[in-house]
């Protein structure tokens, strides 16, 4: 077996208890808590309404306004913190090591807003109504995808999904 090392070379975090790594960091030294009530949906008519949400987040702060439109918000979420990982390192990828740099992003299942939207959409209006986009805006791989392709990172690029 091949010994390989891998390098952390910037961090990158958008989470409940901040939107960037250094107020994050910040909250969790205060021993401060993202747990609280639901606010993204309505969630009284189910037994749990408190959960880890990201709040305030500015997507438009990363991407443009065709983007924001088109990824599911995980993929917001998973393109912004490799933007500002890759800000903080310092790493220009170049196209002499381009194929060594590779981007694995972690998910629990990808775009399950858009997955729900669409499919109340299509209950409602019917399946021409679906956007053309559901597939690509849902499927797990296309946070580190995205990161990838916007810093032209052409070694492994893994969504790593798992529960």
């Amino acid at each position: 077996m091949m010994n390989r090392r891998v390098v952390v070379t910037g961090l990158g975090m958008v989470s409940p208890i901040g939107n960037d790594v250094a107020s994050s960091w910040q909250a969790a030294l205060e021993g401060k808590s993202g747990i609280d009530r639901i606010t993204a949906f309505d969630a009284s008519a189910f037994g749990c309404q408190i959960a880890g949400e990201v709040k305030d987040f500015d997507a438009g702060k990363y991407l443009g306004v065709k983007e924001v439109r088109r990824f599911d918000r995980f993929v917001h979420f998973g393109v912004s913190a490799g933007i500002m990982a890759l800000e903080d390192s310092g790493l220009e990828i170049t196209d002499e090591f381009a194929p060594e740099c590779g981007c694995a992003i972690g998910s629990g299942i990808g775009g399950i807003e858009t997955y729900t939207d669409q499919v109340h959409m299509m209950a409602e209006k019917g399946m021409r109504r679906a956007s053309p986009y559901l597939v690509a805006m849902m499927i797990p791989n296309m946070a580190s995808g995205n990161v990838a392709i916007r810093h032209d990172a052409k070694g492994p690029t893994l969504p790593v999904v798992t529960a």
